[in-house]
């Protein structure tokens, strides 16, 4: 009987933690964007979740998302970007993102693909891929980086929901990323905007 009651009382927590680990938590509520972040299993890293709405089509948000060239105009902490190769509706596009001092910056090549619904809803998928490149002298490859960015259209207007979990790779401590990690969501949705209103 004893036993029997350890093991639900074990198993009850071990749900209460697994839920706790898998709730997203709001991290930055402003300026109409909101942030939330959460624990990923396997992982120190958090994950992050932002969201916004704007008055745009999903077509003029997608046309800004394919043009990598110009992700150092609007996305968060993007020192330089590239089009690699285009293939069908996938695309390769090269990110070196900035790290504070005394860490060095992280790139990454990301697969991008656009999948659209009958609803016209689209979900862009960003999938990293470590190997696409050598790796370059004074920049940290990441090791993982994937996530997806979601279209909805909802009464004349576009909710986007920015989703992503990365390993930074190297010596970032896990507490300085965790701590920090809606800026870059923050920063990426608010120079959206800022191209869609130009």
């Amino acid at each position: 009987m004893k036993v029997r009651m350890l093991l639900m009382s074990l198993l009850g927590f071990m749900s209460i933690a697994s839920y706790a680990q898998q709730s997203w938590e709001i991290d930055r509520d402003q300026d109409g964007i909101v942030v939330y972040t959460k624990l990923e299993e396997g992982s120190d890293f958090k994950s992050f979740k932002a969201v916004m709405a704007v008055v745009a089509s999903t077509d003029e948000i997608v046309e800004i998302l394919k043009n990598a060239d110009d992700y150092t105009k609007w996305y968060g902490y993007t020192k330089t970007s590239a089009l690699l190769k285009q293939a069908g509706d996938a695309q390769y596009n090269y990110v070196e993102t900035i790290f504070p001092w005394p860490y060095s910056n992280r790139d990454m090549v990301y697969r991008m693909s656009v999948n659209a619904s009958a609803q016209g809803v689209i979900k862009i998928l960003l999938k990293g891929i470590p190997d696409y490149l050598p790796e370059k002298q004074g920049i940290v490859r990441m090791k993982k980086a994937e996530g997806y960015i979601l279209l909805q259209p909802i009464d004349g207007k576009t909710e986007v929901t920015y989703v992503f979990h990365s390993e930074p790779g190297d010596n970032i401590p896990p507490w300085l990323a965790n701590n920090s990690i809606a800026e870059l969501p923050f920063r990426t949705l608010s120079g959206l905007r800022k191209m869609l209103n130009e």
